[in-house]
Order: structure tokens, then sequence, then C-alpha cells
């Protein structure tokens, strides 16, 4: 397992193709070898059909001339071209005429050679399967021939011609017998096609599979070092981007594979850190821009003081003071409210979002905003906690109260699996290119530019932070009444929530807080 580890992509590919090369080229020799062995086998079925066709042959021919070797069958057997096969020729009643190199103990084991039908035309023969005795035996007496100790071997069995009684007494000795057909078995010799398997597969063995194997593995080791050259362009260039380079972007491979579907997700992976990182810097900047102001005119009214401490107001210097750290309070508050709502994972906790609404409508109107009308309020569960869903709330109230000119109207409803929180206002509206815009941190429409009426424009940043890490939707809209600004946060219903009736309805009179758009 450590080996595995620590080798290269490349070396385990190359030995997996190896690996697989010696199977299936070890396969191939074995079935290779038996394909020549099937294919030689009908020549040694031929040769002991010849010989089978020599001793009928033998048998037939004129046996009272005088001249030797016609009078003596071994004789006979070896002038006709007889190769020492293994042979038994068996009478019709089952006995054994004559035999060679098969040996049993008495005629009683004769029986496993049973003869061919009288009926049988003359030549007819076939190859048949005998198992053998066990007290029967066979000799090659060569070096060649089948395994003496296999038990079970193959005879060619051939029906001759008929033989007259002198004939069968010249062959036998056995005298009385009448004219029948006698059959032949002789024991097919594979040697031939044994040494041809055998030859196969060490030709096989010895050099295809080990050479193959190893040009398998070669090969494979050349492919795949081809099909990685992307990936190691891939990790250059992401070196240099690590080192700096943040706006190369990896090279993308022209074929349409999983490298190149790789390549793709990296740069747009890289885009989004890209532009995190240029987010982080520009709230960095931002952030030092915006506490620059405060800190400056407090340590300029601080300064002053001491300076010219018999004639300060230091009331006056304590008021504005606190007024200038309450600022720089809400601010670093805000910032770390925003890094945490980005951070935020949509948990198990939930919340009665319409009763958050109501509670923070009741609060405004317990504070003498009159302008805010109420629309349906449906019941919602949402995800989420009640100091951030609760800051959604009081946001998107600020930055209405704060540009309304007489009318805010606040509405909850529950749409296509969603709860749709609308805040619309009849004030100065979000101009259609800036809807966007009004999301993004430190962001100051023209109408909204002072710091001393507007806020740090963090506002609806905070708000879209919070609900896109919820799950949810923040967007400025074109306002159905037509004139003035309209925010829509959309966030996905609790999936638990029983269902909701839709008759929490009430209007209320509520005053302002700040937040810029």
């Amino acid at each position: 397992m450590r080996l595995r580890g620590r080798m290269s992509v490349r070396a385990r590919a190359a030995l997996g193709a190896a690996a697989a090369a010696v199977a299936a080229f070890s396969a191939a020799t074995y079935w290779v070898g038996e394909a020549a062995y099937d294919q030689w086998l009908p020549n040694a079925e031929a040769k002991a059909l010849r010989e089978a066709d020599l001793m009928d042959s033998s048998m037939t021919t004129p046996h009272d001339e005088p001249v030797e070797p016609w009078n003596d069958w071994d004789d006979r057997l070896v002038h006709g071209g007889y190769q020492q096969a293994a042979y038994v020729i068996v009478l019709a009643d089952g006995s054994w005429a004559r035999s060679d190199r098969i040996h049993r103990p008495d005629a009683s084991a004769e029986s496993f050679l049973p003869p061919l039908p009288q009926d049988r035309p003359y030549g007819f023969a076939e190859v048949v399967e005998v198992r053998l005795p066990e007290h029967v035996t066979y000799d090659i007496g060569t070096p060649v021939g089948p395994n003496p100790t296999d038990r079970t071997v193959t005879f060619l069995r051939r029906i001759g011609r008929k033989v007259t009684p002198e004939q069968i007494a010249w062959l036998s000795g056995r005298t009385g017998v009448p004219d029948q057909s006698m059959t032949t078995y002789v024991m097919v010799n594979p040697i031939e096609a044994k040494a041809a398997r055998a030859r196969v597969r060490s030709i096989l063995g010895w050099y295809v599979v080990p050479g193959g194997s190893l040009f398998v593995a070669l090969v494979a080791w050349a492919v795949t070092g081809l099909a990685l050259r992307p990936v190691e362009a891939i990790r250059g260039r992401m070196a240099r981007i690590g080192a700096g380079a943040f706006h190369q972007r990896v090279p993308v491979p022209a074929a349409r594979d999983e490298i190149a579907a790789l390549a793709v997700t990296t740069n747009l992976t890289l885009d989004r850190l890209e532009h995190a990182l240029d987010e982080q810097r520009r709230l960095v900047a931002d952030a030092a821009h915006e506490l620059r102001t405060p800190v400056a005119v407090l340590l300029s009214t601080l300064e002053v003081a001491l300076a010219h401490p018999d004639r300060a107001d230091w009331r006056a210097v304590a008021e504005r003071a606190h007024t200038d750290t309450t600022r720089l309070h809400r601010l670093t508050e805000d910032l770390l409210l925003l890094h945490r709502s980005e951070e935020q994972p949509a948990g198990p906790a939930t919340v009665e979002w319409h009763d958050l609404v109501e509670e923070q409508l009741a609060e405004r109107a317990f504070g003498g905003e009159r302008r805010i009308r109420t629309g349906p309020l449906e019941p919602a569960t949402v995800p989420g906690t009640e100091p951030l869903l609760g800051r959604v709330v009081g946001n998107l109230l600020d930055n209405a109260v704060r540009h309304a000119a007489d009318a805010i109207t606040v509405s909850l409803r529950t749409v296509d699996g969603r709860a749709v929180l609308t805040v619309a206002d009849d004030g100065p509206g979000i101009p259609a290119a800036d809807r966007e815009r009004v999301f993004e941190r430190f962001v100051r429409l023209d109408e909204a530019r002072s710091r001393t009426d507007g806020g740090a424009g963090l506002g609806l940043s905070l708000v879209r932070g919070i609900v896109e890490g919820l799950g949810g939707s923040a967007e400025a809209v074109e306002p159905s009444a037509g004139a003035g600004a309209e925010l829509v946060v959309r966030l996905p219903l609790d999936p638990s929530d029983p269902g909701q009736s839709d008759d929490h309805r009430y209007t209320v009179t509520p005053p302002p807080a700040a937040t810029s758009r």
C-alpha cells in the first residue's frame, strides 16, 4: 500500500497495463496451445486409420504364398509400413484375435472393447474414448505416445472386410470360427499434437508473453505521459498563479474530456478567488477610508480642546467625541456582522419571520413613525436566527424610512415554497442601472452621500450577505407603484412548517432610523 502511494500515475498505469497484458497473453497462450493440439490431433487419427487399414489388408492378403514375409503376420505389417501402434483386433463374439502393446490378465478382461455390429458397412470407422480397467495396461515401448499412466485413452475403431475361418485361424490360432467382419481398435497416438501444443506454449510463454507485456507497459507509460501533459501545464500555471499572478488562468485543452472539465472548473474557481481577493482589498481600502474621517474628526476635536483647555466646552467636546465613537462602533459592528454573514451556514435553527416583522413594525410605531403601511403578513417559518433576520428587516426599514416621502409599504407572502418580504417607499427611487450596485459595500447613491444623514453604505450589503448565506436572495425590482423604490427578499420556507393561515393583517404607523441605500 505504501509503495503504491509513492508510485507516480505513469508507473501505476504501466504496471496495471503490464499485469493486464500478462493475464491476457497467458490466457491466449493456453488457448492457442489447445487450438494447435486440436489442429494436429486429426493427423494422429488419420495415422491410426492408416494402421487399421494396413491390418485389414494384411488379414485379407493371400497368406499361402511360400515366400517370406507373407507367411508371418508381423512381417506383413512391417512390410506394409506398420509403425508400432498399440492395437487390438476383436472378433464378433468380443474375444481378442490379436493385440500388441495392450495387456490384460486373462480373456475375461476383454469386454471393455466391444466389437462393431456385423451389419456395419466395410470401412466404417469412428473415434471413441475408452476408460481402461485397472488391471489392463498398455506399453508404448518408445519415447513417444500417450502417457502410460492415463486410464482414459482414445481409439480409432474400424470394421474390416469379411474374413474366412482359415484367415481367422491363421491370425488367431482359433478354429471353427465362422465368416465375419472383425473390428480393429488402434490407439490414437497424439504425440505430435502434444508436441505442437508444447512448442506453441513454449514460444508464446518465453517470448510473446514477457515481450508483449513489456511493450504494452511501455506504450501505457508513453500514452499516460502524453495524457498528463495538460495536467502538467495546469500545474505549472497554478504555480505561477500561486506566486502572485492572480490574473492568469490555466490552459484549457482542446479535447472536451475530463481534464478539460477540470481546467474549466479550476478557472471558474480562480475567477471567484480573484473576485474575493479584489473584494477583500476593496473592503480594506473602503473601511480604512470610512474610518479615517470619524477618527480625524475625533482627533481634531480632542486636540483643539487640549490645546485650549480653559476655553473648551468640555461637555460639547464629550458629546461630539461620544457621537464619533458611536459611529465608529456602529461601523465596526457592521463590518463584523458582514464578515459573519458571509461565513454563516444555513443551520437547523428556524424563525417565525412574520412575528419578527410584526415586532419590528410595532417598535417603529411606538417610536412615532407614521408613514409605514402594512400589507399582507402571511405566517412564514424560515431558516436563520432572530439577530440575523432582525438585522435584515431593520436595515430594509431603515433604508425605506431614510428615503420615503410619505408612505412605506411592508408585506410578507409565501410563494412557491418561499417567503417573500417586500419593502417599498415613495422616495426618489433607485435608477435601474444602480439596482444591483446598491447591494455592494460602502456604496451610496448621489442623494445619500452625506455622512451626516447617510449611513456607511453597508446596510443593504448586510441584507444580501445574510440572506444569501441562508439560501435566499435580495434584489431591487421595478416598483409596482410606478415610482419610488421596492426591495424584495426571498427565503426558503422551512419544510417542516405545517402551513400557515393568511389572517395576519394589521396596519401601523411607525419613526425613522438610518441606513444608506
